[in-house]
């Protein structure tokens, strides 16, 4: 599903140019920046002003610990918590409809379907969306990859705003009592992502956040609120203490977020405003 990919996968509307802010307290500031997980070679290079934040930061912080959910160890614990129990499998799940709209994506796709038969729905939605997001050209070129890598090249000081474990719950529990729904809506977002795909990556690189918000987060809102509270309000929520914290330190953040996590009415960039911080957008 597009929303998890792209934002697993910016309230000021007009005139936007960059997805990086600052944020100012009255002694201290830090950049927020929204990142985008996945991208094509053909999106390098990024908006000008990641760079502008990443020299003036002396710490990144990213989602969670990039290196660490890399490691062989964190992918066994990843598949075991994914995977059905014994007494289940994916088509016990499903309507016979979404079982057969399945199967015919997978023909299609010349995909067997025995190989996803055992795991949960939600490891089956980002499955599929990461291979039609790898048919686009998008892969391993994302925000966060490339800034983990720069920060560990040049000793900065790396901080998670998750823990791996985090990261494997949620993803166990995504959508849980609406499976059949996560895979209805992940297969009508894989009939539009190829026409979608270039108009979000040109609404994020100009950080342009009506836009953004339009195609992140109104869908999910409509479509699949379960899944928007658990992917966004949840996890905001739990970042806001530490960003807050962050604006504590003498030392400069940069803070680099899914983009759909900083938008509308529940994200970031607005719960920091009413929080009482100076939000500045950078060209």
């Amino acid at each position: 599903m597009k929303y998890f990919l792209l934002a697993y996968f910016l309230l000021q509307p007009a005139f936007a140019s960059s997805p990086v802010w600052l944020v100012e307290s009255a002694q201290n500031h830090l950049f927020l920046a929204g990142t985008i997980h996945v991208l094509r070679a053909s999106d390098q290079p990024l908006p000008a002003a990641f760079e502008t934040a990443y020299e003036q930061s002396q710490m990144l912080a990213f989602e969670t610990d990039i290196g660490e959910i890399q490691s062989p160890a964190f992918q066994q614990q990843l598949v075991r918590a994914v995977t059905l129990d014994q007494h289940q499998t994916l088509q016990d799940l499903l309507t016979p409809e979404t079982r057969k709209r399945l199967h015919t994506y997978f023909l299609k796709n010349n995909i067997n379907l025995e190989q996803f038969s055992r795991f949960k729905p939600s490891m089956i939605a980002i499955t599929l969306t990461l291979m039609e997001l790898k048919k686009l050209g998008a892969g391993s070129h994302g925000v966060d990859q490339y800034y983990f890598d720069r920060a560990k090249d040049d000793q900065k000081k790396i901080l998670a705003l998750e823990s791996p474990q985090q990261q494997i719950d949620f993803l166990a529990h995504m959508g849980e009592g609406q499976e059949d729904l996560m895979i209805q809506q992940t297969l009508k977002d894989i009939d539009s992502l190829s026409s979608q795909f270039p108009e979000m990556i040109s609404s994020w690189r100009k950080g342009d956040s009506k836009q953004l918000e339009s195609l992140f987060v109104e869908p999910m809102q409509k479509e699949f609120d379960a899944v928007y509270q658990q992917l966004l309000v949840q996890r905001n929520a739990a970042w806001i203490p530490q960003i807050i914290n962050y604006l504590k330190t003498s030392e400069t953040e940069m803070v680099l977020i899914g983009a759909a996590h900083l938008v509308g009415s529940d994200g970031l960039i607005t719960q920091l405003k009413q929080a009482g911080y100076k939000i500045t957008q950078l060209d």
